[in-house]
């Protein structure tokens, strides 16, 4: 983790170090860099010297400010280099570009586009998964921009060799360039994220009820932004002191997004295991980690106390499945097999 005297030229970045209860209150635009993010903006930055390698893939579960980063590159990128070409679009517009350009007999001129320009930027990469003929052409230009010209930003929900259906030459390709990944913030960005956040709508978040909302809202940048907006909508007062952040607290923490059924049988199918045996006392390796997966997940989404957990999980203790909870949350900051399996179990459930 580099110190804050380290100056990086990406303009819209703060950087943070250990306690942020000093930080003034960001721009709504600014990006919160920690341990959890840094290396992606450090990759951004190398993209953007003119030796660097031709492509860049970012990826990161949702919320975690890979569309921020890309933002961040397209106007630095334009600022240093004015008369720029910059070609930007989502991974399914691409796609859905290419079929209709096939399909009207103008793939030569489509595929002119991309070539006259500087800079091809794609978001949500894992689209271009339904795109057969899409994937076809993100190789050409791949390979392309492997001897420098276009160069290539993706970003994607998870690292591009892992998406399923996606052509593995693109994966290939993209590994030999700049690659970094995104994960939620920590405790200390959160804590930053919700006095900037509150502040945009004129609130005072006393010291206290910050590392409150911090320490207990595991959220994202784009969640403690919407929770910030119901707050402005439902409170009165605008000076959040310690007792008033319990009461958010508590109002965040009643709403169940899903049952903790649909939180098992959702694991149990990612991890292939019987729901029988995710529930039951076995002890093999992936049997474990699925379950500490369920038991974290039906503590975050269906809002269940560790009591109700441990009893619905073959009758544990309470300790047991804490114990679990907080195994997943430490692998969470280490581990991008896990992080991947979260993102994608709940985007099985439709909370991603």
């Amino acid at each position: 983790m580099p110190s804050l005297d380290l100056q990086f030229c990406l303009p819209g970045v703060t950087y943070l170090n250990g306690d942020s209860g000093s930080l003034p209150l960001a721009h709504p635009g600014q990006f919160f860099v920690a341990q959890e993010n840094w290396l992606a903006v450090a990759a951004v930055e190398r993209f953007l010297d003119p030796d660097a390698p031709g492509t860049l893939a970012l990826f990161g579960p949702p919320g975690t400010g890979k569309t921020r980063l890309l933002d961040l590159l397209e106007r630095e990128y334009h600022r240093r280099n004015p008369q720029a070409v910059i070609l930007r679009q989502n991974a399914a517009e691409f796609g859905h570009a290419v079929a209709e350009a096939l399909a009207n007999r103008r793939h030569r001129a489509f595929r002119k586009t991309w070539q006259a320009a500087d800079l091809v930027i794609l978001d949500d990469l894992q689209f271009l998964a339904e795109y057969p003929a899409g994937q076809e052409e993100c190789v050409v230009m791949l390979q392309a921009a492997e001897h420098g010209s276009p160069r290539v930003a993706v970003a994607s929900r998870v690292r591009p060799w892992h998406i399923t259906d996606l052509d593995h030459r693109i994966g290939e390709i993209l590994t030999g360039g700049l690659t970094a990944p995104l994960a939620l913030p920590g405790v200390s960005v959160r804590k930053a994220l919700f006095q900037a956040a509150f502040g945009q709508y004129g609130f005072l978040l006393t010291d206290a009820a910050a590392d409150l909302l911090a320490q207990e809202l595991a959220l994202s940048p784009r969640q403690i932004l919407g929770l910030a907006q119901e707050a402005a909508h439902n409170l009165g007062e605008r000076h959040v002191d310690y007792e008033l952040a319990q009461s958010l607290v508590r109002m965040h923490n009643k709403r169940a997004l899903v049952t903790m059924e649909q939180v098992a049988r959702a694991t149990a199918r990612y991890f292939h295991i019987p729901l029988k045996r995710l529930r039951g006392p076995g002890r093999e390796r992936e049997e474990v980690l699925a379950r500490d997966v369920a038991m974290y997940l039906s503590h975050k989404l269906a809002k269940r106390t560790l009591k109700e957990i441990g009893r619905y999980f073959g009758g544990r203790d309470h300790t047991t499945v804490g114990h679990g909870c907080r195994r997943i949350e430490e692998l969470i900051a280490t581990d991008l097999t896990v992080r991947e399996a979260l993102l994608i179990i709940e985007e099985m459930l439709g909370v991603a």
